[in-house]
């Protein structure tokens, strides 16, 4: 039998902030997000904070954008990609031998 878990709003609200920005050309204001969004500013806001405290945002000069701890997600991925590929490699050739 299958467990099914609650979603959890704040959590999508977060993605698809990030969505959002990684949408954009250039930083946008929390307010211009929001607008976007149909969202509150000041829940945007939250969002945005609590982002920026995990280095997934960042404020330039009062606009937003991705920061690179979003870069990090992924080079840490593909790097373990990369060794569970070697590593396939190597015992493919070794069974070969």
């Amino acid at each position: 039998m299958a467990t099914s878990y609650r979603r959890i709003e704040a959590v999508r609200v977060s993605i698809n902030i990030l969505r959002q920005l990684s949408e954009q050309k250039e930083a946008v204001s929390g307010q211009d997000l929001a607008r976007a969004m149909d969202m509150p500013h000041g829940t945007v806001m939250c969002h945005l904070s609590t982002l920026e405290e995990e280095r997934l945002v960042r404020c330039v000069g009062g606009a937003w954008e991705l920061d690179m701890g979003m870069a990090m997600f992924w080079a840490r991925k593909k790097a373990q990609l990369g060794s569970r590929i070697a590593g396939d490699t190597q015992n493919l050739q070794l069974l070969g031998e």
